[in-house]
């Protein structure tokens, strides 16, 4: 068991404030912290409803977790590159992130593009502006190379499934539609699926990303018929234990460009599912 102590500098709900200042804690450990009454404020347990007022002190006993969120696998004075572990955002303003629980011993970082909560794997981000304009720039211009293992249901046929399609963020539902023709409020992606391997009746897929719009590999390939193995908001299961990883990233900087050195590296990871 550790304890932490926070003098308060502002008005605020006292949950709102424990998720910013203990951002290496989930959601659910948070709410396990208030259920074992190990949250007190100026010497008194208090619930999840109450309000901080200036100079409050908080008082807080938690048991760390046992295995960082992530690894870092490249660190200079420009980038940093991680591999997220499936289960956190990379940025949020709700809830613990990524972002936040890096900030803590890299002050000055910057997010670039985010993977989905329940998706593990490579994530880079910038350590100046500098570096955030480029990074930035190529992720528009897609000199990026960013590449995806995922396991599917069933054995795919590859030449039934379209390259390009159409796609439909619903705001209400946090979902999105597929479609293979061009109408009003879908925008055009391009994801490349290559078979990897068979394993009984499931797939190992290897998918490019050309564009980079939300839940588009899980949908894509879902539309087909193909599921990815763990994925509930597109197939069966729970997404906890969703098979799809960022497994490679590498660089098409153009000479001269402040990150040009960054094109001689390539970052390959192994999934944990495979």
């Amino acid at each position: 068991m550790e304890k932490a102590n926070f003098i308060v500098t502002e008005k605020i709900d006292l949950n709102k404030y424990l998720r910013q200042h203990l951002p290496f804690l989930s959601n659910y450990q948070i709410e396990q912290l208030f259920k074992s009454k190990d949250i007190k404020v100026n010497g008194c347990r208090k619930t999840k409803s109450c309000n901080l007022n200036i100079n409050d002190e908080v008082e807080v006993y938690y048991t760390a977790n046992k295995e960082p969120w992530y690894t870092i696998l490249f660190n200079d004075d420009n980038v940093l590159v991680v591999n997220k572990k499936a289960g956190i955002e990379v940025v949020s303003e709700e809830e613990r992130n990524l972002f936040d629980i890096l900030k803590l011993d890299f002050p000055t970082l910057l997010p670039i593009h985010r993977i989905d909560r329940n998706t593990e794997g490579i994530v880079i981000f910038a350590k100046n502006h500098s570096a955030e304009q480029e990074l930035l720039k190529a992720f528009k211009e897609r000199s990026i190379i960013k590449k995806y293992l995922l396991k599917v249901k069933g054995r795919v046929k590859i030449d039934d499934i379209k390259h390009k399609m159409y796609l439909k963020k619903l705001p209400s539902s946090s979902k999105v539609l597929i479609s293979e023709v061009k109408t009003s409020g879908y925008d055009e992606i391009v994801t490349y699926f290559n078979i990897v391997k068979y394993i009984d009746n499931d797939t190992i897929l290897q998918a490019e990303l050309v564009t980079g719009k939300t839940h588009q590999i899980r949908a894509h390939i879902a539309y087909f018929g193909y599921p990815i193995v763990g994925d509930g908001k597109y197939g069966v299961g729970d997404s906890k234990n969703m098979c799809l990883t960022a497994s490679y990233m590498a660089f098409k900087f153009p000479k001269k460009s402040y990150l040009e050195y960054l094109n001689n590296e390539v970052f390959e990871i192994k999934p944990s599912w495979l």
